[in-house]
């Protein structure tokens, strides 16, 4: 996937991408360098950098006679973490959220299972070892630490997999958890309920059980989506 990098460049495609995933910039618009170039007070040669990164995550096209447009959505690397972030923060993020929750009941279930059935001694160990840094810091009210702990929980289990599709996935759920974070879609302080649930996944997990640990996961998720869904709720 391609990075947005760092400096002007970056900046420039980190803006563009989340005008285009809020749709100030809809499908099929026209994008001209010349007027980029002018709003962001950078060289063609920095913004055609920027539109080469948002051209390798399939947002923008380059035709011979039209131009610079926005891609359909559909035609969009819908898993790149940079994609999910903009989407996120856009005004379809209700929907993204509920579309990735249902990959996520999709795949990690069978991910646990996996887990419990072909991973090593050392693997389970990093596993219960993760799960109880989460217990630890909602014992603390520790939200940082167990939202990054929740994101290494979720991208070790899709590994223990074994299976390389699987895998792929961590950085699709990481960023959907750290974006729940960032849009207050989770608890200001650690629910320490969410720990214990985790925990029966690393247990069920370390214990070789994949009917449990398929079990104990499609709870987490599960619970996960009635957490999001009473959140936005709240909300309106």
């Amino acid at each position: 996937m391609a990075e947005l990098g760092k400096g002007r460049a970056g900046g420039v495609a980190d803006t563009l991408g989340g005008e285009i995933a809020a749709e100030v910039f809809r499908p099929g618009d026209v994008l001209l360098t010349d007027q980029l170039a002018e709003r962001f007070a950078v060289s063609r040669t920095v913004i055609r950098e920027a539109i080469q990164v948002l051209q390798a995550k399939r947002l923008l096209r380059s035709s011979p006679r039209i131009g610079l447009t926005v891609r359909p959505v559909v035609e969009w690397h819908l898993f790149d973490p940079d994609v999910i972030r903009w989407r996120l923060a856009g005004p379809a993020r209700t929907a993204l959220l509920d579309e990735l929750t249902e990959l996520r009941g999709a795949v990690e279930p069978a991910a646990a299972a996996a887990a419990a059935r072909r991973t090593d001694a050392d693997s389970r160990a990093a596993l219960l070892a993760e799960s109880a840094r989460m217990r630890a810091a909602a014992m603390t009210g520790d939200h940082a630490a167990f939202v990054d702990s929740d994101v290494r929980f979720h991208g070790l289990l899709l590994e223990m997999s074994g299976n390389p599709l699987f895998a792929q996935l961590g950085p699709v759920t990481g960023e959907l958890l750290r974006g729940r974070a960032a849009l207050q879609l989770l608890p200001a302080v650690p629910d320490p309920a969410d720990a214990t649930r985790h925990d029966a996944v690393a247990v069920a997990v370390a214990a070789g059980d994949p009917e449990a640990a398929e079990a104990a996961m499609r709870l987490v998720v599960r619970e996960s989506l009635d957490d999001i869904h009473r959140r936005l709720d709240s909300a309106r």
